[in-house]
């Protein structure tokens, strides 16, 4: 199955991709949100100019944001491709949960570069995220997350408020994950 820029489905079994993931449907960019799923979105501006925005791009497609917010690499390839698959030992507390996604999409533009991938069975979350750079016509470039979340593993329920506040923690770290990674700004 391969997918657009914008991770709608372009040909072949929608069937075998579905059961890939931990929840319903398709992931993408933007859109709407499932029954039940919720949206988070967090930006920050990281830099200005041309040379920040490349740089930024390349860093996040060699999985900078992760490695720069405490994930451990168990699987992990050296860059972000469509279709890889990555696993991450994820600090919480004491625990290092394992965590499993699937890169659903890549743009690499003039203006915009990034991925997303979604959670695979196992996944204490159900959903997906998104690491876009975006280079503004006025020369900031920003860092856009976006998670489309819900929990899925039984203790991720039960820490029921807990898991959003754990999750806005780690938008923060994943938001200044490039933080001295970066050439000096125009």
């Amino acid at each position: 199955m391969s997918r657009s820029q914008s991770g709608d489905a372009v040909s072949g079994d929608d069937r075998a991709v579905s059961r890939a993931y931990n929840f319903p449907g398709f992931p993408t960019f933007a859109g709407v949100v499932p029954t039940g799923y919720r949206e988070t979105v967090r930006s920050r501006e990281i830099g200005r100019g041309r040379a920040v925005f490349e740089a930024a791009v390349g860093l996040v497609l060699h999985w900078q944001v992760h490695y720069g917010s405490g994930f451990v690499a168990i699987e992990v390839p050296d860059a972000v491709t469509d279709d890889a698959e990555s696993v991450w030992g994820i600090p919480f507390g004491p625990f290092r949960p394992r965590v499993a996604c699937r890169v659903f999409g890549v743009i690499d533009e003039p203006g915009i570069g990034g991925f997303g991938h979604g959670a695979l069975e196992g996944h204490p979350q159900s959903g997906w995220e998104s690491y876009l750079v975006r280079l503004d016509d006025d020369g900031r470039v920003f860092l856009d997350i976006r998670v489309v979340w819900k929990p899925a593993a039984w203790w991720m329920r039960a820490a029921g408020p807990f898991g959003a506040l754990g999750l806005h923690i780690l938008l923060r770290k994943n938001l200044r994950a490039l933080d001295g990674l970066l050439p000096a700004s125009d």
